[in-house]
């Protein structure tokens, strides 16, 4: 009798087996079902009959054995996919096809005719071939990640041959066991506090005030070059009543600004489509780094997404971006999605349906990041659709980044992709020291509040795993440097001084194994703030937190400095001197009350105290 945890039997891959509602097995090209917002239509059609090395095509006859072993190898992914794997969606079918593609060329110019001819030794071989080849930046060869790719393909035909004989290879240990060098695993995974900062800053921006007057110079000239064009004027003679009839528009000047955002007049359409474009950039980069969506869930929002849902005490109501996410879902149409949606986000979205507003009204849809492809107005005959993934990242890095004047991060120009948006939102959420956020904190402590309220319920567990990998990381350092500070403040952090073996060592083995310990065994948490560690107690906490934490609401520098749970570090010192330097100069003005003269004084005590603690003045860290 077989177990209740035995695999299912393996679906059977047939000649006739349906890979799409247009294709099967057999057909020269697939046309795949499952493409997504922001990919590319002719990406998801797999032409079999790609040209070899000797002008022949692999869907000729004399291939027919090793093309049906491809096809039943590349389906079987989907259907049956090995052991602990995921059945992978359409969109990882192309990116696989592709490498195949490649594969079969160069086994084929080899003189190999099928996949069993591919021992360990020219596995190998191969994979130093594609090692050498050129990447997308001149002068740099293939990512990590791109060669990740080809090294799992390898790995995936070895695991199938198990159940399809005609895949079968020999285990390609040696590639499977070759690391790459620290310098070269590719770009990071989010975007350097450095560039991070500055970027989404500048996109918060331009959706405020300079949006407004961007919708309104895109309306006026759409108008003007609509009419044109009724009248039977031809499109160039258009283009210049256009610019006649925004001659006479002006760009506000900003709060604390000397001169309008932007100089007029506007001479051209495209100008006003580059406007246009900027401030469409700056809405995307509000909603990736502020809601961590993927790219395809971004461009796929559709006018009306913003909803609201009451709070689980049901005192407030919270703003959510209703979207669909793709990666992860079973159904290829996705799985419905709410993510929190601070007001910049809310205010990004209800941009975008104003910019997108004529062209959901000429093309009949409802998608919110419909753009001409034309580089100027939209014409009678422009092609209206949403912009695939390589259009955004080029518009961010030639367009956008030059735009703003993004700094370089150590001397080089930073490369925006559409993913850095995704893992920088999940270590801003997880991070809980957010110093160095500037104007940024108050958006990531709103998605917090959301996210930790008990009537959110969220699907995206992929990033959930990412936030809280994030948030074990900042715990960890934070450790290494409360155990090893060679002067730490606050009560806790007194104990911890007087206690610690690891006091003013570097972060050697010891400190990590002893942290991972810690992490691993114990029930301890650790809190992080601009100002300090928690080392949380409910028992102790002076800002009466519960099991979950420290309440934030209560959560202020006063409380922290008479915790029993507080530790500072040598890296908060700056907050303490500014907050002493703050009061001092109150303390000066005339018009302040004897109340609030004395809030002040102990104020600066508190500072003082803490500021004495780091210095390891005992004397004055009890006296004041």
């Amino acid at each position: 009798m077989p177990s209740a945890r035995a695999r299912p039997a393996p679906t059977p891959i047939e000649d006739e087996t349906r890979v799409s509602t247009r294709s099967v097995l057999t057909d020269v090209v697939w046309h795949l079902d499952g493409l997504r917002p922001g990919a590319n239509p002719s990406d998801f059609s797999l032409d079999w009959s790609f040209r070899l090395h000797d002008d022949s095509r692999f869907s000729d006859p004399q291939w027919h054995a090793w093309s049906r072993a491809a096809k039943r190898f590349l389906w079987s992914l989907k259907v049956d996919p090995p052991p602990g794997r995921k059945h992978v969606h359409d969109g990882t079918l192309v990116s696989t096809f592709r490498v195949l593609r490649l594969l079969v060329r160069w086994m084929a110019a080899r003189g190999m005719r099928c996949f069993a001819d591919l021992s360990r030794d020219t596995a190998l071989e191969f994979f130093a071939d594609v090692a050498r080849r050129p990447g997308m930046k001149e002068g740099k060869p293939l990512s990590a990640a791109t060669l990740g790719t080809y090294r799992g393909v390898l790995h995936l035909l070895y695991l199938q041959g198990g159940r399809l004989p005609d895949v079968a290879i020999d285990e390609p240990v040696p590639v499977l066991l070759q690391r790459l060098s620290k310098h070269d695993r590719g770009w990071l995974p989010y975007t350097p506090d450095e560039i991070a900062v500055p970027l989404v800053s500048a996109a918060l921006r331009l959706i405020g005030t300079p949006a407004s007057d961007v919708i309104a110079l895109w309306h006026r000239a759409q108008a003007a070059y609509d009419a044109a064009l009724a009248a039977g004027v031809s499109q160039t003679k258009a283009g210049f009543r256009v610019v006649d009839a925004i001659a006479n528009f002006s760009f506000s000047t900003l709060p604390d600004e000397a001169r309008p955002w932007q100089a007029a007049p506007v001479t051209s359409t495209k100008r006003v489509r580059a406007l246009v474009d900027r401030i469409a950039e700056a809405c995307f980069i509000v909603v990736a780094y502020l809601v961590g969506a993927r790219v395809s869930e971004i461009l796929g929002l559709q006018a009306g997404c913003i909803e609201r849902h009451p709070s689980a005490d049901g005192t407030e109501q919270f703003a959510y971006l209703a979207g669909r996410i793709y990666k992860t879902a079973r159904a290829e149409s996705g799985q419905a999605h709410r993510w929190p949606a601070p007001p910049a986000v809310e205010r990004a979205i209800a941009v975008m349906e104003q910019l997108s507003a004529p062209l959901r009204q000429r093309t009949g849809r409802t998608d919110l990041w419909l753009s001409p492809d034309s580089t100027g107005l939209a014409g009678p005959a422009a092609r209206i659709r949403v912009p695939g993934v390589q259009t955004i990242i080029g518009r961010l890095n030639k367009g956008f980044a030059v735009f703003i004047d993004l700094p370089q991060y150590r001397g080089v120009a930073w490369h925006l992709n559409t993913h850095q948006g995704r893992k920088t939102f999940a270590r801003f959420v997880g991070k809980r020291d957010r110093t160095g956020l500037d104007a940024l904190r108050v958006h990531f402590g709103h998605v917090s509040r959301v996210m930790t309220d008990r009537g959110y319920v969220g699907t995206d567990f992929v990033l959930d795993e990412l936030i809280d990998r994030h948030a074990r990381d900042e715990t960890r350092a934070a450790l290494e440097e409360l155990l090893t500070a060679v002067s730490l403040g606050g009560k806790a952090g007194r104990m911890m001084a007087a206690r610690s073996e690891f006091r003013g060592r570097t972060r050697e083995a010891g400190v990590q194994a002893y942290v991972e310990f810690l992490m691993a065994e114990t029930d301890l948490r650790l809190g992080a703030c601009d100002w300090g560690y928690c080392v949380y107690r409910s028992e102790t906490s002076a800002c009466l937190g519960g099991e979950r934490g420290p309440n934030p609401l209560l959560r202020t520098q006063s409380a922290c400095a008479s915790c029993s749970n507080f530790a500072v570090t040598s890296r908060h010192r700056p907050v303490w001197e500014a907050r002493r330097a703050r009061n001092l100069a109150l303390m000066q003005d005339h018009r302040l009350d004897a109340e609030s003269r004395a809030l002040a004084q102990a104020r600066v005590n508190e500072c003082e105290r803490i500021l004495a603690q780091l210095d390891g003045d005992e004397e004055a860290a009890h006296g004041s």
